[in-house]
């Protein structure tokens, strides 16, 4: 499997600083991986728990002791450098990486974003983000995001959308529902640290289930 696959489709997922509170940004994409029927493996990584919803949770992400192909991180933006080492350590695929306080604030933030994307090009790990809502792979129920689009039905469809924007983004992702156009990919870049518009989208239009491609980029 590609690292982009492995973003796209992975066969397990960890949630970095996962949340028993459901309504926060870390607690939101696990209970919809579980609730809408992700089949992969799912490892939450907080030491602050055991279990989630009868899921073993792990204190850190060596603990895990099992391949991960994608990892959501939802922690503060000066914890994120140290997080990707630790994943990249682990031999994870891909990440995930909510956390805005990057670019898009200037100064030190730049100086953060940097740094990640100089991990990510050291180990090949991709990098979706960082400040993104993550992504919605509908046909294998990949529902790794904290967005509002995955609080409704996420219906498979023949329509890949990629968006840099996750408000905007959303706000197309819900009009597509209201019109009963099924989104079989949804996927937002966020600062594009690493994994681009293109590379998401070459990737998305490759797969046979898709057969429309629509995008939203910004100058």
């Amino acid at each position: 499997m590609s690292p982009l696959r492995a973003l796209l489709a992975p066969a397990s997922i960890a949630i970095i600083g996962a949340s028993a509170d459901f309504r926060k940004v870390n607690g939101r994409p696990f209970k919809h991986l579980v609730d809408k029927g992700y089949a992969g493996r799912i490892y939450p990584v907080n030491p602050k728990y055991d279990m989630l919803e009868g899921i073993k949770c792990y204190p850190d992400v060596a603990s895990i002791g099992a391949p991960v192909d994608l990892a959501i991180v939802a922690v503060p933006a000066k914890q994120v450098a140290r997080i990707l080492r630790d994943l990249a350590a682990c031999k994870t695929r891909a990440v995930i990486v909510f956390s805005s306080g990057f670019a898009e604030v200037g100064g030190e933030g730049a100086a953060l974003e940097a740094e990640v994307r100089a991990i990510a090009r050291e180990t090949g790990m991709r990098l979706c983000g960082p400040n993104c809502l993550g992504l919605v792979n509908a046909f294998e129920h990949v529902i790794a995001t904290f967005g509002q689009y995955a609080d409704g039905a996420t219906p498979a469809g023949p329509v890949g959308f990629v968006t840099q924007s996750g408000a905007f983004g959303t706000a197309i992702a819900a009009l597509a529902r209201r019109r009963g156009l099924g989104l079989g990919y949804f996927v937002n870049t966020g600062n594009e640290a690493d994994v681009t518009f293109a590379q998401v989208m070459q990737e998305v239009i490759a797969d046979p289930r898709i057969k429309v491609g629509a995008g939203y980029i910004e100058g």
